[in-house]
């Protein structure tokens, strides 16, 4: 790779305060490096565990093919289950319309028994209530990481390193998200959680998210290719991210924990039979789809940043390695379709709809 033309960081020192967050033409040349899947996995990132969960559980969640089989297994499971309750939906609505020659362009659901009980219902409360706090959460928490970084611990130490240094808001934000042994990713103290340990979590809370799917299958509805690619795709992702300590890895963490903040608390709502405006849910999905955009263009604008990493005194890529651009380039692969499929559902699920309610009212 030395002969690449791309810029080589490592090599370009940066002498002043005013200078520690720069811009390049190219990303650094050691992104197209190969990843290297036998590097040592992070450092434990929770507070506390057992034996257990350090040495077997842990180890077993950062190795690839976890999420890789789990995805696809996810993935296959739910087209299968699809066609069950596909036969399921037909045969209802051939017994309620026995006089019926061709089936309606959506079928009503065909709900199992389960999901008729009380138990079933306060349960799927309680996952949305869950799923609603934790969100909120994880997006307090990250904001608070952020934030502590940008406004102390980066101005103090910089404050240090150079006598008159005229820090700029970008300067700090770009060396917390970048320096990966002294910016977010570390827990500072007792009260200040890093990134390590919210991307953990929140790539576990990943796998826990499925249940979403079960819900709707128990309810006799097919899940949408939306959805199951959805999931699939976002434990891949986030196990990337995890596994390489990539730094882009905050803007999954942060959009997506707002979001879901939004969406479980609308579904919350709806367990209660809480009527919600039909503008909400429309902005709610233009959310999606506006994170998705602005997620994967700020993930790839971190290739082009370098920083003066003060510690060894060496200029950086924020992204110099090709485990670190992995999380890169499959979160773009990733959200290609997931924006298209949003947009979609967009069009089907709000634009059709009004034309459909103006053609009734004409």
């Amino acid at each position: 790779m030395s002969s690449s033309p791309m810029f080589d960081a490592a090599s370009t020192p940066l002498p002043s305060a005013s200078n520690l967050v720069t811009w390049g033409a190219l990303p650094d040349s050691r992104i197209l490096n190969a990843p290297n899947f036998n590097t040592p996995y992070p450092e434990y990132p929770l507070l506390r565990g057992n034996d257990y969960i350090i040495n077997k559980f842990y180890p077993f969640t950062m190795k690839f093919t976890t999420p890789l089989l789990f995805s696809l297994t996810y993935f296959t499971s739910v087209h299968l289950l699809n066609k069950v309750v596909y036969n399921r939906q037909v045969k209802a609505y051939q017994r309620k319309h026995p006089e019926a020659k061709t089936l309606p362009e959506k079928l009503p659901a065909a709900s199992y028994w389960i999901s008729r009980t009380k138990i079933f219902k306060i349960l799927v409360l309680v996952h949305n209530i869950l799923l609603c706090t934790y969100s909120v959460v994880t997006f307090a928490g990250m904001v608070y990481t952020m934030s502590f970084n940008a406004r102390h611990l980066i101005p103090e130490m910089f404050g240090n390193y150079f006598e008159q240094s005229d820090l700029k808001p970008s300067h700090m934000f770009w060396q917390s998200v970048c320096n990966i042994d002294n910016g977010i990713w570390q827990n500072h103290g007792d009260s200040v959680r890093g990134l390590a340990f919210w991307g953990y979590l929140f790539y576990l809370s990943k796998f826990y998210e499925i249940i979403d799917t079960m819900i709707i299958l128990l309810k006799g509805r097919q899940a949408s290719l939306l959805q199951s690619y959805h999931h699939a795709g976002a434990i891949l992702c986030m196990w990337a991210g995890v596994r390489f300590s990539s730094p882009p890895i905050w803007i999954f963490v942060v959009f997506n924990s707002f979001i879901h903040s939004i969406m479980y608390f609308y579904f919350t709502l709806s367990c209660l039979k809480i009527r919600v405006p039909f503008l909400f849910k429309q902005y709610l999905t233009t959310l999606q789809i506006i994170q998705f955009v602005v997620g994967g263009l700020l993930a790839v604008l971190h290739m082009f940043v370098r920083y003066r990493d003060i510690i060894q005194g060496t200029t950086k890529g924020c992204i110099n390695s090709g485990e670190e651009a992995l999380a890169i380039y499959m979160n773009v692969i990733y959200l290609t379709p997931l924006t298209l499929l949003f947009g979609a559902f967009y069009i089907d699920s709000y634009k059709k709809k009004r034309v459909s309610i103006a053609k009734k009212n004409d």
